[in-house]
């Protein structure tokens, strides 16, 4: 088959989950396209997996409450008369019925704060508190910073853990550039309902959408998520962030986001982009993090077993062998791969392109 062979006819429709998307991803990487057709597969063809019902639950909800805003933020009494026709979301099963409208990027994301939420959902109560004396020398009372930061984490990890489906609204605490493709994608999604119900032409309505637009992406404050209050807390923590058993008494407490924005301090890296190794990376860079961050063998089983809820993989049989790989990591080779690490994801992406087109 030619490298530029495309599936059509009975090929396609039977090969799930590709023919989902082929009519959309001319333009799509195909793992991307995979990963979107797992996502909303096809009506009968309903995947019992936590993660991707978790994942759709996140985008299915900033969906919802984005929808909500744009509505409100209209100001053409025309155009809301349009829309107050169709008073049910109309956003959401837009999206499922085109999901290539979804970025890869945007979509990765989604998969990691969707991680995150089931790790600190399906644990539940930490397995080992603080004692009194390590609170206070972890997270001193006399700290209003300190303090205020740790409420600030609490509260909106609680949003990303409120129950509710996908057409519940959610805050769309998102970074800047992933809230304004969603905003965007959005708007585009009113706009053709008033065109099809109306049919007024795009021309004298795109400016009332953009304008909309351009007024909710003034009013996002993305620091209200819990990555960026993560990362504000350690901040604030200064040099007692340092301390090297804050780093294992965040994991113990199954606090994630902490850990990862730890790690990210220390390794010189973005918390985000840990707390997506941490769900969704490769063994080998979950490995080198924990080397690089000078964890024993008995650290690293520690955090295998706490990934667990989102790398179902993980059985206790292969837990062994990552061991016994983990044994033979030297720091020097951890220390490496962290440094491509913190090249950026575009960058690295390209490169491991071209080697593998070149081997």
């Amino acid at each position: 088959m030619s490298a530029f062979s495309f599936l059509t006819g009975p090929t396609a429709a039977d090969s799930w989950p590709a023919a989902p998307v082929l009519a959309g991803m001319s333009a799509v990487p195909v793992g991307h396209a995979i990963d979107l057709a797992f996502f909303f597969p096809n009506e009968g063809r309903e995947r019992h997996d936590a993660l991707m019902a978790e994942t759709r639950r996140h985008l299915g909800g900033c969906v919802a409450g984005i929808e909500h805003s744009l509505r409100f933020a209209l100001e053409r009494p025309d155009l809301t008369s349009i829309l107050a026709q169709h008073p049910e979301p109309v956003c959401w099963p837009t999206i499922c019925a085109q999901p290539t409208l979804l970025g890869p990027a945007l979509l990765s994301h989604m998969q990691m704060r969707a991680g995150v939420t089931l790790l600190l959902r399906q644990f539940g109560q930490p397995d080992d508190r603080l004692d009194e004396t390590e609170a206070e020398i972890f997270f001193p009372a006399d700290d209003p910073a300190v303090t205020e930061s740790l409420v600030a984490l609490a509260m909106a990890e609680g949003r990303w853990l409120a129950l509710g489906g996908e057409d519940d609204a959610m805050q769309p605490d998102l970074p800047a550039e992933h809230y304004a493709e969603l905003m965007w994608t959005a708007a585009a999604c009113l706009m053709a309902v008033v065109q099809r119900t109306s049919l007024v032409d795009a021309g004298e309505i795109l400016p009332a959408f953009e304008k909309a637009g351009w007024a909710l992406l003034a009013e996002h404050d993305e620091t209200r998520g819990p990555i960026a209050a993560a990362d504000r807390l350690v901040r604030r923590l200064g040099s007692r962030a340092d301390m090297p058993e804050l780093l294992g008494a965040a994991l113990s407490q199954r606090r994630f986001l902490l850990f990862a924005s730890l790690a990210a301090r220390r390794l010189r890296m973005d918390g985000a982009h840990v707390a997506d190794i941490l769900v969704m990376g490769p063994i080998s860079e979950l490995a080198a993090l924990c080397r690089s961050l000078g964890g024993s063998d008995a650290d690293y089983r520690h955090l295998l077993l706490a990934l667990r809820p989102v790398r179902p993989s993980l059985t206790d049989a292969a837990i062994i062998v990552e061991a016994e790989r983990y044994q033979s990591l030297t720091e020097g080779q951890a220390d490496a791969l962290v440094n491509a690490l913190r090249a950026p994801r575009s960058l690295r992406a390209k490169i491991d392109h071209l080697r593998r087109i070149t081997t």
